[in-house]
């Protein structure tokens, strides 16, 4: 039996028994080992499935085994309304989880009535490192963006311009999405990915697109989860939970143009990696964009090359630390020189000035953005260095 196939009388509360083979019909890959005679779904339950990539469903497969081992645990909570319906709120250490299962234990067996995205865990927080690794979808509010070379007011009207009321969703359904690097936090990296989307991709008018949040934690934490990433082997979570997004869109026919900033270029490196092993089919109709990379432009580009990803643009700012350094695209005398002048704008609050927030538009424009924000010396430093150049450098 499909969902073509099933009854018109049959509703979203009607239970359905699934097996290996029958539950393929219906669009869901749960693992060999699933306890299939202990489980049964709803219409609504199975429909929430058939959404999630291979990560989210293996997450939501293992949450459903332990409450088969043991459907009283005390994650398990009665519903308000329903003592016979339970909530099972996951206890997974990690943050790349985010769903409440719905379910009532009758006759031995447990029939999951809803899949849910758990409301205490999706969302801003105001302690960030409770933030979910999870797909939002983003929509604008103004047409207002980053193209010249602006103050600081006008720097604050670009954070209005991408709604902070984001939707959870299951998979992407818009034609653009981002990545973001680390430090940001999620109202923070909804203006931001926004704007660095519309300099990636500057004819297409984005309307909305999809964050692949990436949460903050402490420098510290953010910068050992890098280094994991750029290892051989096994890579994090947040990796591995991007590539099955990735085959998701593949498998799907999705057309998807993305965007890495900052550590997001390592992660999608790194999703890559793993795609790479655990799919292989080609990504093909799916491109990739990278500014202020964190990541080896040229790692990306084979890896990217070999999954039949196209990468499209690249925009790294010559006084950016982050891509000549940590991203070890440059590392001449004068890079370095260059990196530690401007390292304090890199780690400081103000996003005008920082040679890595906002998408690099230039040389000159950049030199002219320091000048407005009252970084006189520093705006000389770039003219300077300008004066270097050939004048048809693509950086000025």
């Amino acid at each position: 039996m499909s969902w073509s196939k099933l009854n018109k009388t049959i509703n979203a509360n009607s239970v359905i028994p699934l097996d290996a083979l029958s539950c393929r019909d219906f669009g869901v890959k749960l693992p060999a080992d699933f306890p299939f005679r202990k489980v049964k779904f709803t219409c609504q339950a199975l429909a929430m499935l058939s959404q999630l990539n291979d990560y989210d469903i293996k997450m939501v497969c293992a949450d459903i085994m332990q409450i088969c081992a043991n459907p009283n645990a005390q994650n398990s909570i009665k519903h308000s309304r329903n003592p016979l319906r339970r909530l099972w709120r996951t206890k997974y250490p990690f943050r790349n989880y985010h769903f409440l299962i719905e379910y009532i234990l009758a006759n031995g067996v447990i029939n999951v009535d809803d899949i849910l995205f758990d409301s205490q865990l999706h969302g801003a927080k105001n302690h960030f490192s409770a933030e979910r690794t999870m797909l939002y979808e983003v929509k604008r509010n103004s047409s207002y963006t980053y193209n010249k070379a602006m103050n600081k007011e006008e720097i604050e009207e670009i954070q209005g311009a991408w709604s902070k009321d984001v939707t959870p969703t299951a998979q992407i359904k818009t034609k653009h999405a981002a990545v973001n690097g680390m430090q940001n936090e999620l109202t923070k990296a909804t203006w931001l990915m926004g704007t660095h989307l519309d300099r990636a991709y500057e004819s297409d008018d984005i309307k909305a697109y999809t964050l692949f949040h990436n949460p903050t934690d402490n420098v510290k934490l953010d910068l050992v989860e890098c280094a994991f990433d750029k290892r051989l082997g096994t890579k994090s979570h947040n990796a591995q939970h991007l590539a099955a997004v990735l085959a998701q869109n593949s498998q799907q026919g999705k057309q998807v143009k993305w965007l890495a900033h900052s550590q997001g270029a390592i992660i999608f490196c790194a999703a890559l990696e793993h795609y790479r092993i655990y799919y292989g089919k080609p990504l093909t109709g799916q491109q990739l964009a990278v500014h202020g990379s964190g990541s080896n432009i040229e790692r990306l580009k084979r890896i990217a090359n070999s999954t039949g990803l196209k990468v499209v643009a690249i925009r790294n700012n010559p006084y950016d630390l982050v891509p000549n350094l940590a991203g070890r695209n440059d590392l001449s005398a004068s890079s370095f020189v260059r990196s530690m002048k401007f390292r304090g704008l890199v780690t400081g609050e103000d996003a005008g000035a920082s040679p890595h927030t906002l998408p690099f538009l230039g040389l000159v424009t950049y030199a002219d953005q320091l000048q407005m924000l009252g970084y006189n010396d520093k705006a000389d430093i770039v003219r300077k260095f300008i004066k270097t150049l050939p004048m048809t450098d693509a950086r000025l």
